[in-house]
């Protein structure tokens, strides 16, 4: 028999959160004073109807003040529109931030284990509405000899109760009709509207939490009772702008429902209802995809705490010293592999990817140096979340990276060049969170048509969000000085001659061994370190973190984990040693300069007033180049944008200012009769 079931939303006839209308409550003002948490302090009992919370602030309630009994009830007006998939998205999402806080919450151990027992108890309850219900937000508070009433727009969250945003709250002491009123609407909404939130003392991503254990579906299979949820689609009116956090979780966890309730549609009243059968096809079709995608697996990186939770599962930082010492030594063949037949300045190429891989490993901790930065007002492009290797083809490029990523995390990940896109990037940037996006071999002109944006947004909704990781062949050899300085760049002509067959075997089997041997006991040990350094600045003040040279910081864990597991007989390599932001920003340019290095020639100089395409001279405080007619742009694009003196630009000419060019080459450059113009310092 099909039981009667409530059905919700303020369109809905038969809805119990529905009363007779818009209700008007007449009050007077008795004064005005500032926000305290004292308002919340010495009742026995608290309920809350809230919507975008800050969950901290709730648990900061718990932890703080001694209620006997708490409830607080969360919806999503406002945030997602009426979908079932978004719905029950929603409650994934807030499955996964409240356990978070929970998680990570300042508390002792003992404090942490009361509040756990106490939902276990039902003395602290928290639900989520499954309807699009519109209702003011409530705080209801009570002991023996006061009942309190608090509302207004404030939402219970410590952004809306620190005065940083306009906020009202209106408080009822000991006033029935306001009382009863609010009770009411808080109980109709609670009692008919909401699923229970069980907080997890392990965290699981929303998108991995299993259908049958979100609690709308899990309420119907734990009671075999149908449940309906009222979903009607939206007017244009009814349009609201949503919260980009939350939005962009309840999309991407909507996205992965909509094939699992594929046959739910809501009738023409926008009710869908939700039988036991239906949740038990739901769950046997989410195994069935789970399955599919074992082989490709949804991957990102979080931090709780201590903890780093890599795709669900939490990572290990102990590592077995034996274990590290086998991969510092895979590490030094790995970079000892570039002595064996690449040509160019090989020392020079193998300070450049120890570089890298320090700002690599570093990359999941850099958006905490960034947010804190911003905070605090010192942020500034010392604190790059774009990598780009960028150079001639078979110079390694690919391979390092992968191996980075084999060695942090078992395996290498990658996305799709095709993929390199603004709105990709942007979207990529929650749902990796900390873990590292890698493309490998993106063109000239897709960097151009789609990195700058993203390369120069400063804030960041996303708490957690990845670093870029890039390379590219030596056609992408001048980028723009707004790109230089916002990323890391690492440049190299050194590579592997093309002709050279076996030697290019050869390296691919000794990196493809190595890679095979090699475990994560090195990344452990040094993620331990480094957490455990930034962690101490972090809390030694804002400045001490938002003001350190991350570069330096991870280059000299790195080195310390090197040489303490240094295999027997086995000396520091020349290229492990502390790399600071100051030295590389100064490599960094090292392509320019050899380009105007190269254009201002000694050989090429002339004293004709109007130098031919080619060659260059000196007038006054500029210096003057010839460049022809086609090959002006060109050049441009090759020289920073400081050097350029554009008074002095002409068709065919490009001027420079004198001083600078000095400046940026290092040596002073004078007028002489002799072809050899240059005097070193």
């Amino acid at each position: 028999m099909t039981q009667q079931q409530h059905r919700l939303g303020l369109d809905d006839p038969d809805s119990l959160t529905k009363d007779s209308g818009l209700s008007v409550v007449r009050a007077r003002s008795e004064s005005v004073e500032s926000f305290d948490r004292c308002f919340f302090d010495g009742f026995t009992s608290m309920k809350a109807l809230t919507y975008t919370a800050s969950m901290h602030m709730i648990v900061g309630l718990l932890r703080d003040f001694e209620y006997a009994d708490f409830e607080c009830v969360f919806g999503h007006e406002g945030i997602i529109s009426p979908d079932v998939n978004n719905v029950l998205a929603f409650q994934a999402v807030l499955d996964e931030r409240l356990s978070k806080v929970f998680a990570v919450v300042k508390a002792s151990d003992e404090r942490r284990r009361v509040l756990f027992d106490r939902i276990a108890d039902h003395t602290v309850r928290f639900f989520v509405v499954k309807d699009k219900i519109a209702h003011a937000k409530i705080y209801l508070l009570e002991r023996d000899d006061l009942r309190r009433v608090i509302i207004g727009s404030a939402n219970l969250s410590e952004t809306a109760f620190s005065g940083r945003q306009a906020e009202t709250l209106v408080v009822f002491d000991n006033d029935d009709t306001a009382w009863n009123l609010y009770t009411t609407q808080y109980e109709a909404v609670r009692s008919v509207a909401a699923s229970r939130l069980m907080p997890r003392q392990e965290p699981i991503p929303a998108e991995l939490i299993p259908v049958e254990e979100i609690p709308a579906l899990k309420s119907v299979e734990e009671s075999q009772k149908e449940l309906t949820i009222y979903a009607p689609a939206d007017s244009q009116e009814e349009a609201e702008v949503s919260i980009p956090i939350v939005r962009e979780t309840v999309v991407k966890v909507a996205d992965s429902l909509r094939h699992t309730l594929a046959a739910v549609r809501p009738d023409k009243n926008g009710h869908v209802r939700i039988t036991p059968r239906i949740v038990k096809e739901s769950i046997k079709i989410s195994r069935g995809r789970l399955r599919e995608n074992d082989a490709k697996p949804n991957v990102n990186l979080t931090r709780l705490g201590k903890n780093f939770i890599l795709s669900g599962k939490v990572m290990s930082l102990d590592a077995n010293p034996d274990d590290v010492r086998k991969d510092v030594a895979h590490w030094i063949e790995f970079f000892d592999n570039y002595e064996n037949g690449f040509r160019g300045d090989v020392p020079r190429l193998q300070r450049d990817y120890f570089t890298f891989m320090s700002w690599f490993y570093f990359s999941p901790l850099l958006c905490d140096v960034r947010n804190l930065a911003l905070r605090s007002g010192a942020f500034s492009f010392e604190q790059p979340m774009f990598a780009v290797l960028y150079g001639s083809s078979n110079c390694g490029k690919t391979s390092l990276i992968q191996t980075l990523m084999t060695s942090m995390f078992s395996h290498p990940h990658e996305v799709g060049a095709d993929q390199f896109t603004r709105t990709n990037l942007k979207a990529l940037q929650g749902s990796f969170k900390r873990l590292p996006v890698v493309f490998d071999d993106v063109t000239k002109d897709r960097f151009n048509r789609h990195a700058e944006e993203v390369i120069k947004q400063e804030y960041i909704t996303n708490p957690e969000h990845p670093c870029f990781a890039l390379s590219m062949n030596a056609e992408a050899r001048n980028f723009k000085d707004e790109i230089v300085k916002r990323c890391l760049m690492i440049y190299t002509r050194t590579s592997l001659p093309g002709d050279q067959t076996n030697a290019r075997k050869r390296l691919q089997r000794s990196i493809a061994r190595i890679r095979d041997k090699m475990t994560t006991a090195l990344y452990r040990e040094y993620l331990k370190r480094m957490t455990a350094q930034v962690d101490e600045l972090r809390e030694s003040g804002h400045d001490s973190l938002a003001d350190a040279d991350v570069l330096e910081l991870s280059s000299r864990v790195l080195c310390d984990v090197f040489q303490k597991h240094l295999p027997k007989s086995s000396s520091m390599p020349s290229w492990c040693s502390p790399m600071t932001l100051e030295e590389y920003q100064q490599r960094a340019w090292d392509r320019p300069r050899r380009v105007l290095e190269n254009l201002l020639n000694a050989d090429k100089y002339t004293k004709d007033r109007k130098p031919s395409d080619g060659s260059w001279t000196i007038s006054g405080e500029m210096i003057l180049l010839g460049t022809g007619q086609i090959g002006t742009a060109r050049t441009r694009n090759e020289i920073p944008d400081w050097i350029l003196d554009d008074t002095a630009s002409v068709a065919n000419q490009i001027g420079l200012k004198r001083s600078e060019v000095e400046n940026f080459l290092g040596r002073k450059l004078r007028r002489r009769t002799s072809i050899w113009p240059f005097k070193g310092r």
